[in-house]
C-alpha cells in the first residue's frame, strides 16, 4: 500500500513529466487500437459476409493446368510436324473437357453437397422469327462458351439461337440476382415439355407475345423441327453483354426434358448436342473446402477443377479491407517499436533524475526491488490511466476511420485492377463487355463496416500496455539494481 501511495504521490510531483508520457501513451494506444479495429472489422466482415453468401460450386476444366503442360517445341524442333503435334494434343484435351451428366452426379451424392441442379446449353436455329444481331455479338465459339465446330472438314452450321435447359428453378441464377426479371407469362414447369421462355427484345423484334409458337429447328437439317410455347417473356435488367457469338437477347430458356426430348428426335447423321453445366449447393465454406476434395476421391480427374464464383467474388469484394488490414499490421507494429522505444528511453531519464531520491530510499532501508516496483508502479497507473482514454478515443473514432480508409482504398484497388485488365474490365468480368463499367469492383467491394473496436481489441491493448510497462519498467529495474546507495549520497 506504501508503494501504491507514494507512486501517487510522485506522479502529482512531477505532474509536468507524467503528462509528456501520458500523451505518448496515449498516441501509442489510439494508434494501436485503430489497428486492432480495422484488423477486427476486417474478421468481422469476412465472417458475417461469407455465412450469408450462398455457395455453389462448378466443376470445369483445368485450362491453366492443360497449358502449362503443353511444352513448346525447342529452338531445335521448330518444324512444321512439332508444331502441328502440339496443336492435335491440344485439340484432343479440349476435346476431353466436358464431364457427363452421369459423372457430375456422380460428384453430386459427396456429403458436402446439399443440392444438385443443373443445365443443358443447345445451339438451335428456327424458323419464322429471326435472330437479333449486334455489332458486340463476336465469334467466341458457341453459346456460353461452347465449342463451335468450324473445322475444314465439317459443314457443321450453329444455330442462332441459344436453347438452355434447367432441371431446377434454381438454376434460374439470372432472375434470383436481379439480372434478369420476368415481365409476362410465368417462370417455367421443369416438368413440361416444349416450352419456352423467351427475351422481351425477341419478343419484341418478331411480334411474339406469350402463347406464341415458335418452330425450332435444326440447323443442319431443315425437315426437324421441334414446337415449343412461350410462357414467359423476361427483360435484361443489367446493360452488361456476354462475349459470345449470338447476342444475349437470343437465349431462350426451357426445361431439360425439352432438351432432352431434341435430342432423341435428331437424326443420326446430324444431331443436336447439349453441353451440360452441374451447380453444386454447399452449406457454408467448410463444405465447399470438403467438396474441392471428395471430388476426386469419387473419381474426378485430375485435369478438372472444383471453383466457386461466390466465394470468389465475395474473396474479391475483401480486397480492399484486406489490404487495410494489411496496412493496419504494418501501422501496429511500427507504432509498438516506437512507443516502447520512446518509454524506455523516458524510464531511463526518469531514474536518472531520480537517482538522489533513490539513494534516500535505499537510506532508510527500502529495498532495490521495492524501489523498481515503485517506479513499475507510477508507470503502470499512468498507462492504465492513457489506454482507457486512448481507447474511448479509438472506439469512438475506429470506425468512421476506418470507412474513411476503407474508401482510398478501395478506389486505389478498383483503379489497379482496372489498369490490369485488357480493355478497363474489371476482374473477374474478362466475359464482358459494356462502356460503362457498371459491376465493377469497387461496386461490389466491401466499402465500410459497422463495428470495429470490441472487447477483444480491449482485452488486447490491455494486455499490450501490461508489457510495456513491464519492459520499459525491466530498464528501471536494471539501473536501479546498479546504483550504489553510499556513492549516491556522496556525490549529491
Amino acid at each position: 500500500m506504501y508503494i501504491i501511495k507514494n507512486a501517487l504521490r510522485n506522479i502529482r510531483r512531477m505532474f509536468t513529466k507524467n503528462i509528456l508520457i501520458a500523451i505518448i501513451i496515449l498516441i501509442v494506444g489510439f494508434s494501436c487500437v485503430v489497428s486492432l479495429s480495422i484488423k477486427e472489422a476486417a474478421n468481422t466482415a469476412r465472417q458475417e459476409g461469407i455465412d450469408a453468401v450462398n455457395i455453389t460450386a462448378n466443376i470445369s476444366y483445368d485450362r491453366q493446368k492443360m497449358m502449362q503442360n503443353m511444352q513448346p517445341p525447342t529452338q531445335g524442333e521448330q518444324d512444321g510436324t512439332s508444331q502441328e503435334d502440339m496443336r492435335d494434343k491440344m485439340r484432343e484435351s479440349m476435346q476431353n473437357q466436358n464431364l457427363s451428366l452421369d459423372e457430375l452426379e456422380v460428384y453430386a451424392k459427396a456429403d458436402s453437397v446439399s443440392d444438385f441442379y443443373y443445365e443443358k446449353t443447345m445451339a438451335i436455329g428456327a424458323t419464322e422469327i429471326e435472330a437479333i444481331e449486334s455489332s458486340s455479338s463476336e465469334n467466341f465459339g458457341g453459346p456460353q462458351g461452347m465449342p463451335g465446330r468450324n473445322d475444314e472438314d465439317t459443314t457443321y452450321v450453329e444455330g442462332d439461337f441459344s436453347l438452355v435447359g434447367i432441371s431446377s428453378v434454381n438454376a434460374l441464377s439470372d432472375f434470383t440476382d436481379g439480372t434478369k426479371e420476368l415481365v409476362d407469362g410465368e417462370y417455367l414447369d421443369i416438368e413440361k415439355t416444349h416450352t419456352v421462355m423467351i427475351s422481351e427484345d425477341l419478343a419484341t423484334y418478331n411480334s411474339l407475345e406469350v402463347g406464341s409458337s415458335i418452330k425450332l429447328q435444326n440447323p443442319n437439317s431443315e425437315s426437324e423441327t421441334y414446337v415449343v410455347e412461350v410462357v414467359g417473356i423476361y427483360s435484361q435488367v443489367s446493360d452488361q453483354q456476354m462475349m459470345m457469338r449470338q447476342d444475349p437477347a437470343n437465349q431462350m430458356y426451357t426445361s431439360a426434358n425439352t432438351i432432352d426430348a431434341i435430342e432423341a428426335k435428331t437424326a443420326s447423321d446430324n444431331p443436336l448436342t447439349s453441353q451440360v453445366k452441374g451447380t453444386y449447393v454447399l452449406a457454408d465454406v467448410d463444405a465447399y473446402d470438403a467438396f474441392s476434395d471428395e471430388v476426386y476421391e469419387l473419381g474426378l480427374s485430375d485435369d478438372f477443377t472444383v471453383q466457386s464464383m461466390d466465394v470468389s467474388m465475395y474473396e474479391q469484394s475483401l480486397a480492399p479491407l484486406e489490404n487495410l488490414s494489411s496496412f493496419a499490421d504494418t501501422f501496429f507494429l511500427v507504432s509498438i517499436l516506437v512507443g516502447g522505444a520512446i518509454l524506455i528511453v523516458f524510464q531511463f531519464l526518469r531514474v536518472k533524475d531520480r537517482v538522489y531520491e533513490i539513494g534516500v530510499l535505499r537510506a532508510i532501508g527500502m529495498s532495490k526491488l521495492k524501489i523498481s516496483l515503485q517506479f513499475i508502479c507510477e508507470l503502470l497507473i499512468i498507462t492504465t490511466v492513457s489506454l482507457i482514454l486512448a481507447l474511448g478515443i479509438g472506439a469512438a473514432t475506429s470506425v468512421p476511420i476506418t470507412n474513411q480508409l476503407l474508401e482510398s482504398q478501395s478506389v486505389s484497388t478498383n483503379e489497379s485492377e482496372m489498369q490490369n485488365m485488357p480493355g478497363g474490365m474489371p476482374q473477374g468480368m474478362g466475359g464482358r463487355q459494356s462502356s460503362e463499367p457498371s459491376g465493377s469492383f469497387i461496386e461490389d467491394s466491401v466499402q465500410s463496416v459497422s463495428s470495429a473496436t470490441n472487447w477483444t481489441v480491449v482485452l488486447e491493448i490491455m494486455v499490450i500496455g501490461l508489457l510495456l510497462t513491464i519492459v520499459s519498467g525491466g530498464v528501471a529495474t536494471i539501473f536501479i539494481q546498479r546504483y550504489d546507495t553510499m556513492k549516491i549520497l556522496q556525490q549529491s
